[in-house]
């Protein structure tokens, strides 16, 4: 009876081991943060960003000028900025009022990897400014 009990108590410790030895969960910080485009903050549109794994997030601009992106892998990040569709009235088919002009953005900065903007991530997150230029 004693080498069946042993034999468990050696089999349960191994798996308690082995279970620990997995690959480690890649570290990812949350960013808010600004886009501007010279000078000019933008108001709408999606922000992309590219670590050099090949990791990638996306947030949208909000009315406010403001983003934040969840699941950021900290370090350098290439940028890429995609413009929101436009739209005229309200959906319920009403004209609302005038809305200011938003900023045109060459399509250059649609690619993270051509963009030529890059933006470093804290190690703890935070906030980020990207100029794109």
């Amino acid at each position: 009876m004693r080498l069946t009990t042993a034999a468990l108590l050696a089999a349960t410790l191994a798996l308690t081991l082995l279970a620990g030895c997995g690959k480690p969960t890649k570290k990812v910080v949350t960013v808010t943060g600004t886009v501007t485009h010279n000078g000019q903050q933008l108001k709408s549109g999606i922000v992309k960003f590219v670590a050099p794994n090949g990791d990638f997030a996306m947030a949208n601009i909000g009315p406010d000028g403001r983003f934040t992106m969840t699941d950021v892998v900290p370090g350098e990040q290439k940028v890429g900025y995609a413009s929101a569709p436009g739209s005229s009235g309200s959906s319920d088919g009403s004209k609302s009022a005038p809305t200011e002009k938003p900023v045109s953005v060459p399509p250059k900065f649609g690619d993270p990897q051509t963009s030529g903007v890059t933006v470093a991530v804290p190690d703890s997150g935070g906030e980020v400014t990207i100029e794109l230029k």
